[in-house]
């Protein structure tokens, strides 16, 4: 009897650790998903606001770089609410309504100021409003979204934690059948003067196989789960928050020009966004050596960009926030930014992908322990029948 509930319960808590192992995984994509559609959201509206600066009709490859993310993020939305839990479900279409009216308002922005009206920049800072602000009771897409990643954050440790609960019961079943095969051993020796009873030893035998090698596999896929979760998903999110934040100073930072002398309020959301970014490399490692070194080169040009304006030479600020040929000699802070873009990206894409590898090859091997802890626990019940029959045949 205790090997049948062996094989089913021991089966069944390999099983549990291995969806719970698969549900880390899931949320884990979820979340870097989620981070995509923030950065591609945020990244556009940079792209808005350096556009607006250029004044008339903007070039047509910021244009269709635009176009591309606010389309990208539409649909990242469509695909992640697809998983979503009915609280997650009305945070993201809290997201698409404000994105939609965001996308409005950058089309009026758009208009005015390819006429010269000035009203255009109102359009433009009401609708960076909408993408981000620091009003609790202003909803905002990037609020929305972050609503949505802590969930998913939270969702990531509660399966964390019952997978690490979940490897319990093949070991405490196993164990129990252990004492009970030992004692039933010792019991039948004393009883029917035999000193081995040879189904219920081989029983012994591959119980004690099958626990020192199923508490290793298990183990062994727990160690890189964690593994997984605590160096390549957190550097993936570490880098998306500050890849994020980092497209939001950018856009604070055109938009403090757009408002030629009155831009305090936008350079103070510049340096809000600005401490994100090294808070979140300083998070992590691989960031901290490289990344960290190229965009203080972007903060460097970013100090030069607000001397120039507040010494009144807003042209050649302009110039160098846009990396245009007057800029030469003083700074480039779009090709600095462009750099240091590239290089999160790419971490991004890597720490992503091993995150996912990982979680991935752990749940393998569990699979199969789960089918062989179920069929060596009925193997186990004939053994221990067997063992039983023999002397009972004998007293008879």
């Amino acid at each position: 009897m205790l090997a049948v509930v062996f094989a089913v319960g021991g089966a069944l808590g390999v099983n549990r650790r291995a969806n719970a192992i698969n549900d880390v995984r899931t949320s884990a994509t979820q979340l870097l998903a989620l981070q995509d559609i923030r950065v591609r959201v945020v990244h556009a509206d940079a792209i808005a606001s350096s556009s607006y600066l250029v004044g008339g009709q903007e070039k047509p490859a910021q244009r269709a770089a635009y176009l591309d993310e606010i389309s990208v993020a539409g649909d990242g939305l469509v695909a992640v609410s697809g998983a979503a839990t009915d609280a997650d479900l009305e945070q993201l279409s809290e997201a698409s309504r404000l994105l939609g009216s965001y996308v409005g308002l950058v089309e009026q922005a758009r208009a005015n100021n390819r006429q010269g009206f000035p009203i255009g920049a109102a359009y433009q800072r009401e609708a960076n409003g909408i993408v981000s602000n620091a009003d609790p009771d202003a909803p905002d897409v990037v609020s929305s979204l972050r609503a949505v990643e802590a969930s998913q954050r939270d969702q990531i440790n509660a399966s964390l934690a019952t997978a690490h609960r979940a490897g319990m019961w093949m070991q405490l079943c196993g164990w129990l059948l252990m004492l009970s095969l030992l004692g039933a051993s010792l019991w039948l020796a004393r009883t029917f003067r035999r000193v081995i009873n040879v189904p219920i030893a081989a029983a012994i035998g591959v119980l004690l196989l099958l626990l020192v090698i199923g508490g290793s596999t298990q183990a062994s896929a727990m160690s890189e789960v964690d593994a997984a979760v605590a160096d390549p998903l957190a550097g993936a999110d570490n880098a998306a928050q500050a890849r994020a934040a980092a497209f939001e100073a950018r856009s604070q930072e055109a938009l403090t020009l757009i408002n030629r002398g009155n831009g305090a309020a936008n350079e103070a959301n510049w340096q809000r966004a600005n401490d994100v970014v090294t808070q979140a490399i300083g998070n992590g490692s691989a960031l901290s050596s490289d990344a960290s070194s190229v965009y203080q080169g972007y903060v460097d040009a970013h100090v030069e960009i607000r001397d120039l304006d507040n010494g009144g030479e807003w042209d050649l600020a302009v110039a160098v926030s846009l990396g245009e040929p007057g800029s030469t000699g003083v700074g480039n802070a779009l090709a600095r930014f462009d750099d240091f873009d590239r290089r999160i990206g790419e971490l991004i894409t890597l720490d992503g992908s091993s995150a996912s590898l990982g979680l991935g090859d752990a749940v393998k091997p569990l699979r199969t322990l789960r089918n062989v802890v179920f069929f060596a626990g009925l193997a186990l019940a004939v053994l221990a029948a067997l063992g039983c029959g023999q002397r009972l045949k004998e007293y008879r």
